[in-house]
């Protein structure tokens, strides 16, 4: 339900926040391009605790903050899909680049997130429902929308596509970043989203309006019990 994003400089400090957050959630974000160093010896540790890992090697292009080659890049992708995680996201634009070896790996499309972000605006819904479509017939499983709103109108179009999605047998996570945002990000999961983005402190957000855990337990359990109430 509540994935937490860990975005850590160095591994010792990753481990112990996996540590501290696997007690609180059973999926937990590794957010790669924030290591200072990647070492894939010292990356074996983190498997340690009992928990479902999510890798995630986000590009400048989509919020990341390492800057590395795309080639270099797919390597790690490659190695992830290797280890025990149980899902590794891939950008769409970057699966549309090297479709031809992520179709052909034998984890798709089980272990595959894709993703598609935009910090600057929320699209056309036509061109929405045009990014699920491609995403059906590439053969995608699990897949990701994320759209900067200006309007608590747009986020409740991004909910939309969650039902969309369900009827092409697609398990997606769709929400709006941004202040008017906030809401959706939990609504999401009444709509059938499989889990959703917090952070331990709120001052660790990674994108603008992204909910701490504990805020985000709480609002989750304020809207449930108004559910109750209206039923």
């Amino acid at each position: 339900m509540f994935c937490l994003s860990l975005a850590e400089k160095d591994v010792i400090s990753l481990k112990e926040k996996i540590k501290i957050a696997s007690k609180e959630v059973s999926l937990i974000e590794i957010r790669a391009d924030y290591l200072e160093n990647l070492e894939k010896d010292k990356l074996e540790d983190i498997f340690e605790e009992k928990v479902a890992l999510l890798w995630t090697f986000r590009s400048p292009k989509e919020g990341g903050v390492k800057k590395i080659s795309e080639k270099e890049r797919l390597k790690w992708i490659k190695w992830a899909l290797d280890k025990e995680f149980k899902l590794v996201d891939v950008e769409w634009y970057f699966f549309k680049k090297f479709k031809n070896e992520f179709q052909e790996n034998s984890y798709f499309p089980n272990k595959f997130l894709i993703s598609y972000h935009n910090f600057e605006k929320t699209p056309s819904f036509k061109f929405l429902k045009g990014l699920l479509k491609n995403f059906y017939q590439e053969g995608i499983k699990q897949a990701k929308i994320v759209t900067m709103v200006k309007s608590f109108y747009e986020a409740l179009k991004l909910l939309e596509l969650i039902y969309e999605a369900k009827e092409k047998n697609l398990s997606l996570i769709a929400f709006g970043m941004g202040e008017r945002g906030i809401l959706s990000r939990i609504l999401c999961l009444f709509c059938g989203s499989p889990f959703t983005y917090v952070v331990l402190e709120k001052e660790k957000a990674l994108v603008p309006g992204q909910l701490d855990l504990v805020s985000a337990k709480k609002l989750y359990e304020e809207i449930k019990l108004c559910m109750r109430f209206t039923e």
